[in-house]
């Protein structure tokens, strides 16, 4: 062991000292690599941010442009508004539309809400949700009083006739314009009860409470219910005049309520299939725009409370998903100022915002080196930026090369958006490109020498735990044979020695003494025999003489043979033929007779071995088909763990150790039957479980080469 330590030890030092150096060097070449590479990402940052903020705002404010006209064009052709110019600046707006459609098919800009608008408080009319009306609470007592009877006369009592007294004297009261309107309405519906859907219809389209925007008393624009009535009473597709529709669409866009959606359902059940289908199609493409606003500012109102506002950007996550949400500068966030001094907000998609990135960074002259993560923060929100990033690492914590600051001006009346670049290490393979060639060449000298180094130690392992097996086996060989020697040895001498002194005068004992010597000398010519033959295999000059041979003639005298051994260690041998009709041209293959009968003497007597005295040894032959003959010796002894069954086949190899096995042996009989029977072109099989016996089956091809053949 000392001496294997110091190979160790004179293996390793120089690959150790190698090693280090090579790693020093390549280190010191990566730390400056990486200097280079942040002092490049510093002016990389600042450049990026230069060149980005003028050409993203101007994408953002052509966005921007293009709602608005988007937003105009719709109201126009609801009759709601008009361009300065006529139908000749309309037309200009949607080709501008298009254009900037066609330019951006990622972002769908029909389907997004307005860009720029006020935002109502809470209390605002333009909510959707259902609220008293402000008439209710500046009814007098007898107002009130009126008001109650009428409700009750028609809901409750039906009396129509003294709900119409009761309204006549409530209006006669003066009560606020929301009242007389309601009473008005009521009034109305009466007056319709019981009419035919012509008259009704007629009734209802005569009504000046048609464009009515106050609220009933459970908070329904009186305008939109009464058209709602009118359309109920229309079959589908019967069609609207543009008027109609225009009308309509005045009362939902000045008056907005969750009620509206029903209407423009209405609506399209009955243009559908006219030529007022378009404006109704406008029209509810106008109210989804508007829902979606109002989607995304009821959750801005849910994420940032009103008393935490102030003139900054803000992301909104919404079902809709990420907006940019800029409050206007310089506003009174007041919620009681009247409508006009609502702050106002515009309203960026995340997707449009990343391609306004993305499209500003691949049209600037700005070229990130390809070692580079170019990452942009706007609003603190991380924005990625499609096909600008290079293959690599793409986790959060790159190593930081650069940063800079910049601005986006969405528009002079609001504050900046502010905007982080940075710029981080994403591929070391890359940046290090400049060192490959000396990596790889220290590196490889130190790979080679360290699996040189590795492999010597594991040959040298090899090597000295070979020698010791060797040793140890060489040991438990000699201690083997000379067992195996000396107790037949020492059994002829003494039997001889009593012969030669006269000590056996009786002829049955002199004979009975002669038979002992020539079977110990039968056993020591095997034993011998077995060595030999071990010695020929380890040295390649084992040679087979193949001829004709009967296997079962071959077989029997085997058995014949190795029956006195048997008998004196107590065991019975019993030969058992093929269960099948065979003719003797069957069992008659081309192998070595001799070497064939050798494996079935060391198979027998390694059965005996193991066999309690009175168990059998069966020794067979079977013909499985027409191309194999099995030999089989089949043993009742203590069986073979699964685990030892390969191992019993190798040279030396016994189960147990030396001082306590309690069989003879030197450990290569199994390993010489092996050896002969793969020579015959053959295999040996062992079936075995512990305490219940073993099988051992020699396989033999019925054809075989002829000849001789070294081995």
């Amino acid at each position: 062991m000392p001496v294997f330590f110091w190979q160790v030890i004179f293996i390793l030092l120089p690959v150790i000292l190698l090693a280090g150096f090579g790693l020093y060097s390549l280190r010191e070449d990566r730390l400056l690599a990486t200097q280079e590479a942040r002092e490049a990402g510093e002016v990389l940052a600042q450049h990026i941010a230069q060149a980005v903020g003028d050409k993203c705002n101007q994408k953002l404010e052509d966005f921007r442009n293009a709602s608005f006209e988007l937003e105009g064009n719709r109201l126009c052709d609801l009759g709601q508004s008009s361009w300065e110019g006529g139908w000749v600046a309309e037309s200009n707006a949607w080709e501008h539309i298009k254009l900037w459609q066609r330019a951006n098919p990622e972002v769908d800009l029909a389907t997004l809400p307005p860009v720029e608008t006020d935002m109502p408080p809470d209390n605002a009319q333009e909510t959707i949700s259902l609220q008293p009306p402000a008439w209710l609470e500046y009814l007098d007592s007898a107002e009130r009083q009126l008001w109650q009877q009428a409700k009750e006369s028609e809901f409750v009592a039906h009396d129509f006739s003294a709900a119409e007294a009761a309204l006549k004297k409530f209006v006669a009261l003066k009560p606020p314009s929301g009242a007389r309107a309601n009473a008005e309405y009521v009034l109305l519906m009466a007056k319709i009860h019981g009419l035919s859907n012509l008259e009704t219809s007629n009734i209802l389209a005569g009504s000046a409470l048609s464009y009515s925007a106050e609220l009933t008393e459970a908070g329904l624009p009186i305008g939109q219910l009464i058209w709602y009535q009118r359309l109920r009473l229309m079959p589908d597709s019967a069609g609207l005049v543009k008027k109609s529709v225009n009308s309509i669409g005045s009362i939902i866009i000045n008056q907005p309520s969750f009620f509206s959606g029903r209407l423009i359902s209405e609506m399209e059940r009955v243009t559908r299939g006219t030529q007022s289908e378009t404006n109704t199609t406008t029209l509810r493409a106008w109210w989804g725009a508007k829902e979606s606003a109002r989607m995304l500012i009821e959750d801005f109102r849910e994420q940032y409370p009103p008393s935490t506002w102030k003139a900054a950007p803000y992301w909104v996550n919404s079902t809709l998903g990420e907006y940019l949400l800029v409050l206007r500068a310089n506003t009174s966030l007041d919620t009681n100022l009247p409508r006009r001094e609502f702050p106002s907000y515009l309203l960026f998609p995340k997707v449009m915002v990343q391609k306004a990135l993305s499209d500003a960074l691949a049209e600037s002259d700005v070229n990130p080196p390809t070692y580079s993560r170019v990452d942009i923060e706007v609003a603190g929100k991380k924005i990625n930026l499609p096909g600008a990033q290079p293959a690599g690492n793409t986790n959060n914590t790159l190593p930081l090369l650069g940063l800079a600051n910049g601005e986006l001006m969405t528009n002079p009346s609001h504050l900046p958006v502010p905007y982080v670049v940075r710029v981080s290490l994403a591929s070391e393979e890359l940046l290090y490109a400049r060192q490959s060639q000396r990596t790889w060449l220290f590196g490889t000298l130190i790979l080679v020498s360290a699996v040189a180094a590795v492999l010597g130690l594991y040959a040298a392992w090899l090597s000295f735990r070979r020698q010791q097996e060797l040793n140890e086996q060489k040991s438990d060989f000699v201690s083997s044979v000379s067992h195996e020697l000396r107790a037949p040895i020492a059994s002829v001498r003494l039997m001889a020695e009593n012969l030669e002194r006269g000590r056996v005068p009786e002829p049955a004992r002199q004979g009975e003494y002669f038979r002992f010597i020539v079977q110990e000398c039968r056993r020591l010519s095997s034993l011998i025999e077995n060595v030999l033959d071990f010695s020929r295999i380890e040295q390649g000059r084992k040679q087979y003489e193949f001829e004709p041979t009967e296997i079962e003639t071959l077989t029997q005298t085997t058995v014949k043979l190795m029956e006195p051994y048997a008998t004196e260690k107590g065991v019975l041998l019993n030969y058992l033929k093929p269960s099948t009709p065979f003719s003797p041209a069957d069992l008659e293959l081309n192998v070595d007779g001799r070497a064939i009968q050798q494996a079935l003497v060391n198979l027998i007597d390694n059965a005996v071995k193991h066999s309690a005295k009175g168990e059998t040894v069966t020794i067979g032959i079977e013909i499985p088909n027409a191309t194999l003959v099995h030999l089989f010796v089949a043993d009742h002894g203590p069986g073979i763990p699964r685990a030892e069954q390969e191992k019993i086949f190798e040279r030396f190899y016994r189960l147990g150790s030396e001082l306590r096995r309690e069989t003879q042996g030197v450990g290569i009989g199994l390993s010489v039957v092996k050896h002969i029977v793969e020579a015959h072109g053959g295999r040996v099989r062992v079936q075995s479980e512990v305490g219940q016996g073993s099988r051992f089956t020699i396989e033999l091809a019925r054809t075989s080469s002829e000849g001789s053949k070294p081995h």
